[in-house]
């Protein structure tokens, strides 16, 4: 960046104060730019943009767990910044926050959210929240968009208990020849 005045100015500056003109790049298009931090072999942003589209709570999540932070942007109303850092800092530090559905949901929603989660996995779940199945879009290929999941769902369940030494739960997991496993509090 560069002023058009060869002086800085004696404050500090925010994008209200300053109008980006674009200028011409040797880059021939913005998917060959690499925005990996140098000295790091990284492919994670360390701070993410605070653009309403790019940063929200799932991002916030996300990036928070790998290291990161998030700027989250200033036109979300103040009460719901509020909820979305409350609700970043309540989720586990290691362990992926889980999609739950209950048996009587429909594949339908199931595909409506497994791909806000990387593992591409719901956990489906009782009345007292305990795991009864697992659905992967794989389980509901052949079946009406309106089946409940507990037709389709997975019955055979893996489960580790918190605190598991990631190792093992990789061994278990490579044994059985699966990509995700539910991990379980104390109380179940």
């Amino acid at each position: 960046m560069r002023f058009l005045e060869d002086s800085r100015p004696a404050y500090d500056l925010t994008y209200n104060d300053v109008f980006m003109v674009p200028v011409r790049s040797e880059v021939p298009s913005r998917l060959d730019v690499d925005l990996t931090p140098p000295g790091l072999a990284i492919t994670l942003p360390i701070v993410v943009s605070n653009m309403t589209a790019v940063c929200g709570r799932r991002m916030a999540e996300t990036i928070a767990r790998r290291g990161g932070i998030a700027v989250l942007p200033q036109d979300i109303p103040f009460d719901i910044v509020e909820q979305n850092i409350a609700y970043v800092k309540s989720r586990h530090p290691v362990y992926e926050t889980p999609i739950a559905l209950h048996p009587t949901d429909t594949i339908q929603q199931a595909l409506n959210l497994i791909h806000k989660r990387a593992h591409g996995a719901v956990i489906v779940v009782n009345e007292q929240l305990e795991p009864v199945g697992v659905f992967t879009e794989r389980d509901g290929e052949g079946f009406d968009r309106f089946t409940q999941l507990h037709r389709v769902m997975s019955t055979e369940l893996l489960t580790v208990d918190e605190g598991t030494p990631l190792e093992n739960a990789f061994e278990k997991l490579s044994v059985k020849r699966l990509s995700c496993v539910p991990v379980l509090r104390e109380a179940g």
